[in-house]
């Protein structure tokens, strides 16, 4: 897993949340489909995560699989990965809390993807889509759920 710091990106990059990489893990039909139609493609070249993703996949997999499991699958799973630093992170995410009733975790990714200014692929959710018309403005959000 490599840290990064700001840099320009092109649209050869995306950022991932958490949900979609648990359908992924979990092998899914969703998550077969993204690993398929969005990972698998060579344009997309550089995937990032924020660094709670990373922590959200290893407490999730620790409950289901053990502690030492959850890091070495983490650890494997992400190798491609890149996690964004938390160097302007926190601000960004700070202000998406404070405008959007949406939990932590899903703030941190979308300020990634605003801060370097990529599509960021989610789950559908509640929360999510309460908010889409105003956080779409900010932000270009593509849920799997409509990879179909």
């Amino acid at each position: 897993m490599n840290e990064k710091k700001d840099t320009l990106i092109d649209d050869t990059s995306i950022v991932v949340d958490t949900s979609v990489l648990m359908e992924v893990l979990d092998e899914t039909p969703m998550g077969k489909d993204f690993f398929q139609k969005v990972l698998s493609i060579t344009q997309i070249q550089k995937f990032y995560i924020s660094p709670l993703v990373d922590t959200e996949l290893k407490y999730i997999l620790c409950r289901q699989k053990g502690y030492e499991n959850a890091i070495k699958i983490t650890s494997e799973f992400l190798k491609d990965f890149t996690i964004y630093s938390e160097n302007k992170l926190r601000d960004e995410a700070a202000h998406l809390k404070c405008n959007f009733a949406i939990s932590l975790a899903d703030c941190y990714s979308l300020a990634t993807a605003k801060l370097l200014d990529i599509p960021i692929y989610m789950k559908k959710e509640d929360e999510i889509e309460k908010v889409f018309s105003d956080l779409s403005t900010l932000v270009k959000i593509n849920f799997i759920d409509d990879l179909k």
